[in-house]
């Protein structure tokens, strides 16, 4: 199977010496971040658009807006459409770059943590609409991920902790040395050897199984709860906090379903406590309305969600569970 290639840079200035030696100019094409473009210098020398996108314009008409873009600079299946910025910004030019002429080559440069450790690999690409989140979408690999460490200086503290979120869901499921490195040093997400370790453990799981019709519904491990919480606060709780939450109803679910030592979920409340972080939700809408949103999760199979729980550290297990049990077990956490 394809494989993205992953490339590590310390700075920005590497970024740019890099773009320069490897990509032509005049067949590339840039989507940054607009708050990102104010930070950073990129080589102006480049066909560059700002693009402002956040949840609630992460949609087809923020996705019809790139289409225009492309078309009106010629972009072709061999142009590199390079993407900067976080994980909506890579989800939407992603979509936009799969869907375009059938497909580009696609490079993303995340610039969040919880981009450069989840949502810029694997190839999901997506964009929300009426009906949830990323109910629209494709399964398409960038040809190469560059993970440039200095743009983890400019986040503030929240978006840091939220995207430890991510880092510490790939511990639980896939290699616990991360959450000894997370649970040790304040400072430590700056790692590259962090950074890899939990990159490391997404792509083995994308690389077994790429359309997620088995081992890597083990990436949604918090996420089924996540996505509903988001939904419910109408966005207005970030998909880091909301994911964090999920995460812990997960381990509570899990120490009773598979008596998982409750060591783990205690040490993760202390790292949630200690970082600002939300762990608790009290949901908004009515019970009616909550299994509407959960019926139309995309792990719903016949009135039936795969739920991820553990059975153990780096043992994840897929429990199918009914909805209406489902929608029990979150509420009553």
């Amino acid at each position: 199977m394809q494989e993205s290639r992953v490339t590590y840079l310390e700075s920005v200035d590497g970024l740019n010496s890099y773009l320069r030696k490897n990509f032509s100019k005049s067949s590339s094409i840039i989507f940054v971040d607009s708050n990102v473009s104010s930070e950073y210098i990129f080589d102006e020398n480049f066909n560059t658009h700002e693009i402002l996108v956040n949840e609630e314009t992460k949609n087809i008409t923020t996705v019809e807006k790139i289409w225009e873009i492309m078309h009106s600079n010629s972009v072709t299946r061999s142009t590199n459409v390079i993407c900067i910025g976080g994980g909506v910004l890579c989800d939407v030019v992603g979509f936009a770059t799969s869907t375009y002429k059938r497909g580009a080559n696609l490079v993303l440069i995340p610039t969040t943590l919880l981009a450069m450790v989840d949502a810029s690999h694997g190839g999901k690409n997506g964009v929300n609409n009426n009906y949830g989140k990323n109910q629209i979408g494709t399964f398409y690999l960038p040809s190469e991920v560059l993970v440039c460490v200095e743009f983890l200086n400019s986040l503030d503290k929240e978006e840091i902790n939220t995207g430890l979120i991510e880092v510490i869901k790939a511990g639980f499921i896939g290699n616990n040395k991360i959450l000894e490195l997370v649970y040790g040093d304040d400072s430590v997400y700056s790692d590259k050897n962090l950074l890899q370790l939990a990159i490391d453990v997404k792509t083995k799981i994308t690389k077994e199984d790429l359309k997620e019709s088995n081992k890597r519904m083990y990436l949604n491990f918090g996420h089924t709860i996540g996505h509903l919480i988001e939904s419910d606060s109408n966005y207005q709780i970030s998909h880091g906090q909301a994911v964090g939450i999920g995460i812990l109803i997960a381990l509570e679910i899990s120490e009773k379903e598979y008596n998982l030592n409750q060591s783990y979920r205690k040490n993760y409340m202390t790292f949630l406590n200690n970082s600002g972080l939300k762990s608790h939700y009290k949901f908004k809408k009515t019970r009616s309305e909550l299994i509407t949103i959960l019926s139309n999760d995309k792990k719903v199979n016949n009135e039936k969600i795969n739920f991820v729980l553990l059975e153990e550290i780096e043992k994840p297990i897929l429990k199918e569970i009914d909805i209406e049990q489902a929608m029990e077990l979150i509420i009553n956490e």
